[in-house]
């Protein structure tokens, strides 16, 4: 299954953040050539800071999750080719431009954009699924 990756789906499984752990191992056994505008690198960096500063991780296995990360295999696509369309979205749909970012590249690649994110799902269901109803449409 090819698909756009919002980053929280690759936040609760690099972190196995219950009650998501079983949806997003199943999801990334399943997902092949998964894409991400290239914010979410920046997105995961800030979340497995948030973690270590919260007391859920550590700082150590912040850094061994962050380099866990760069082996799922996720292609960052430049920002600068998404802005336009996505700064469009966000306004017409009164989205974020992160998110608008995201549901962009799903828009241009012909992806589905898996995501937890509850606005997301609801602005854009079209685009915007859960990981689990995105495996259950195999």
């Amino acid at each position: 299954m090819k698909a756009v990756v919002d980053t929280n789906v690759i936040a609760y499984y690099l972190l196995a953040t219950p009650p998501f752990t079983a949806e997003v191992d199943a999801f990334w056994r399943s997902v092949d050539d998964p894409m991400a505008p290239a914010l979410w690198e920046a997105e995961l960096v800030n979340t497995l800071w948030m973690s270590a500063r919260q007391g859920v991780t550590t700082a150590e296995l912040a850094h061994r999750r962050l380099a866990d990360a760069a082996l799922l295999g996720i292609r960052s696509v430049p920002m600068a080719s998404l802005v336009e369309a996505a700064l469009a979205i966000a306004l017409r749909a009164n989205a974020s431009g992160y998110d608008a970012l995201f549901v962009e590249l799903a828009v241009r690649e012909k992806r589905p954009l898996a995501t937890f994110d509850r606005r997301l799902l609801a602005a854009f269901p079209r685009v915007a699924a859960r990981p689990a109803a995105l495996l259950r449409k195999r």
